[in-house]
């Protein structure tokens, strides 16, 4: 799936996922401490299957991949996705900062940005499970009014860690209004 217009915020823009980014996406999610709490494995664990994942993101018909850049270089500073279940009501996203770029609200940002989209889609609710760990990602889904619904556990592709984990929802009839670039209107 395809997002029609970039999400342009003042610092950063989020655009579709292009077969130029896997290098630093895979770099990003495969590295211990970068990718210590997402459930991609490191590059060793990478099989056939999980490798196909990869090489068809562009084409997912299940969700958007995106990368988030800088607005003024285009330099690449993380990821996210969004995926929409069969209503189109409810969307689970995903995101990812590069370490470089910690603790410099850019993933605030892209979270606010996602969301003003997913409001201009209809979208209801917005979930997402974080490991209890993570206490980065817990302050900042906290701080833009994500509640913790239940709690769970996931496991690492093909790896013997599993982490055990917060899923937070965010209901959206509440957001203001948003233009088509993502700011508030």
């Amino acid at each position: 799936m395809k997002i029609e217009t970039d999400m342009r915020g003042s610092r950063i823009c989020i655009r579709n996922y292009r077969e130029s980014d896997l290098v630093f996406l895979t770099d990003m999610w495969f590295d211990a401490e970068n990718g210590k709490y997402l459930s991609d494995p490191a590059k060793e664990y990478v099989d056939e299957t999980y490798q196909k994942a990869l090489d068809a993101l562009g084409e997912s018909p299940h969700g958007y991949y995106l990368v988030i850049e800088l607005a003024d270089t285009a330099e690449r500073v993380g990821s996210c996705c969004m995926f929409p279940d069969e209503t189109g009501k409810i969307y689970d996203i995903g995101y990812c900062v590069h370490r470089k770029f910690w603790r410099q609200g850019y993933g605030s940002e892209a979270l606010q940005l996602m969301l003003g989209w997913l409001g201009l889609q209809g979208a209801e609710c917005v979930t997402a499970e974080v490991a209890v760990e993570n206490a980065a990602s817990n302050r900042l889904l906290g701080k833009l009014g994500f509640v913790v619904e239940r709690t769970a556990r996931f496991r690492k592709y093909h790896m013997d860690i599993t982490y055990d984990s917060y899923i937070y929802e965010k209901k959206l009839n509440a957001l203001p209004s948003v233009d088509v670039q993502g700011q508030r209107a």
